[in-house]
């Protein structure tokens, strides 16, 4: 009897063993298979950041290209800021017309003899006409504060492809850093059910459950904020694009690598050339040349040129009876005795000129400053993909094998394999962060060289309006 118990517990013995072994071999083959399938999914091959030159877009741009099409027809500020352009441009015509001509009429009321009624009126007409190339300068200052006004137009609805952008950016970033932290709950989920097995094989404590049950939570949590996130950026989105708030917005599937589309050696170059904001203050210089022509031309005389018609009954016309009109030119001219106030305004306008320049160098030198602030962000976005993507993830992966290796053969607790496996989390999101920030990084830069709205074919454009 003893003989044939100590069979049956040997026969027991090496089925649980056997039993442990297959769960052992399970937890580790379905383990490896989840996390290592998320991560690749999310994060890529190493050095999978391909480089983009030269103005070439990647084709999941063409997402955020379409809504600055429907920005460029739709958004309020722009469509406000044309109606102040063309209002601008109408002042043109406006400064190059004639001053309105006078036309006085004088009645004789006491005559010795009337004759007739209409022969005691006088009717007189004076056309006054400023100094040759008063009129042209005055409609160059306006050309030239229109030109003003384009500039400014055109900068800011760079400005507002490039909010778009960086709102579109920080949605679609929010939404694979969700699409990740999913992932990554099912696969806690998954682990919860194999923990679960190896608890009543003995071969885990309650510790465990307790772990992945506080970190399923942490998850949903974190899911949770990220959700709440998306609202608020979401609204920005739609305000500038002149949707409802709550309007869905398409993102990709994932972010692409980028770079600038144009050499770093030509950027700063580029930017003096092209920026609208120095354009604009160009054009306010020159506005300020031609007003300080338009003082010395106001200080030469004005020249009239009228014309009388006089009844015969009307004063002196009585005494030459064989007469029935007189006909009397006229010429009139206004003489700008008082220098003092045309002298101030020459000063006035070659102080404004100066004070344009001044402003315009300031802004070149800040523009340049802020030029190298945004290559710095993408040099250091695209040493840290590079850094993520050849160092950091596949280091951390092969540290997730090994402890999964070292938990299968009981030599690690649970805690070591979770923290990795938070750690190759916190990766792979940061990956996503890094690609939106390079992203947004060149963007800023063709903010500041005046890239425009992306033509039909991918590449950037100047702006046109």
């Amino acid at each position: 009897m003893n003989k044939t118990n100590r069979t049956f517990t040997k026969r027991m013995t090496r089925r649980r063993k056997a039993f442990i072994a297959a769960v052992r071999g399970v937890f580790a083959e379905t383990f490896t298979f989840l996390l290592v399938s998320t991560l690749v999914l999310f994060t890529g091959e190493p050095g999978g950041a391909q480089e983009i030159h030269n103005g070439t877009r990647p084709q999941a741009l063409s997402i955020v290209d379409a809504y600055l099409r429907i920005a460029a027809e739709n958004n309020p500020e722009l469509k406000s800021i044309e109606h102040a352009l063309q209002a601008r441009r109408e002042r043109i015509p406006q400064a190059g017309a004639l001053p309105d001509p006078e036309i006085n009429i004088g009645y004789f009321i006491n005559p010795d003899d009337p004759d007739t009624f209409l022969g005691r009126f006088s009717v007189s007409a004076m056309q006054m006409f400023p100094w040759y190339n008063t009129r042209q300068t005055r409609q160059d200052e306006q050309s030239a504060l229109a030109e003003e006004q384009f500039y400014l137009l055109e900068n800011r609805r760079n400005m507002l492809f490039a909010e778009i952008q960086t709102a579109w950016f920080d949605y679609t970033a929010l939404e694979l850093t969700i699409e990740i932290i999913r992932e990554n709950r099912d696969i806690v989920a998954d682990l919860s059910s194999i923990v679960q097995i190896r608890y009543e094989t003995a071969r885990a404590g309650t510790a465990d459950l307790l772990r992945i049950q506080m970190e399923d939570r942490r998850l949903k949590t974190r899911i949770e904020n990220q959700e709440d996130r998306k609202h608020a950026i979401r609204a920005r989105f739609n305000e500038l694009t002149n949707r409802h708030p709550a309007a869905a917005i398409e993102t990709p599937k994932d972010l692409p690598p980028r770079h600038p589309a144009w050499p770093e050696t030509e950027l700063a170059a580029l930017v003096r050339q092209r920026n609208p904001e120095l354009e604009a203050l160009g054009a306010r210089e020159k506005a300020a040349g031609h007003r300080a022509a338009l003082a010395r031309l106001e200080g030469l005389p004005d020249i009239g040129i009228g014309l009388e018609v006089m009844g015969r009954d009307f004063t002196s016309m009585a005494m030459m009876p064989n007469m029935n009109e007189g006909y009397v030119g006229m010429m009139s001219i206004k003489v700008p005795l008082y220098r003092s106030s045309y002298d101030a305004k020459i000063r006035q306008a070659l102080q404004e000129r100066h004070a344009v320049a001044q402003s315009k160098a300031q802004a070149a030198n800040r523009l340049s400053r802020q030029t190298e602030e945004a290559l710095v962000n993408w040099r250091q976005s695209e040493r840290e993909l590079r850094l993520l993507d050849e160092e950091l993830i596949p280091r951390a992966q092969q540290a997730l094998s090994v402890l999964r290796e070292e938990y299968g053969a009981g030599n690690v607790g649970f805690d070591a394999v979770l923290q990795m496996h938070r750690e190759l989390l916190d990766l792979s999101i940061e990956r996503v962060a890094v690609l939106a920030e390079q992203n947004k990084a060149a963007v800023q830069i063709e903010y500041l060289y005046a890239a425009g709205m992306p033509s039909e074919e991918g590449t950037p454009g100047k702006n046109t309006h």
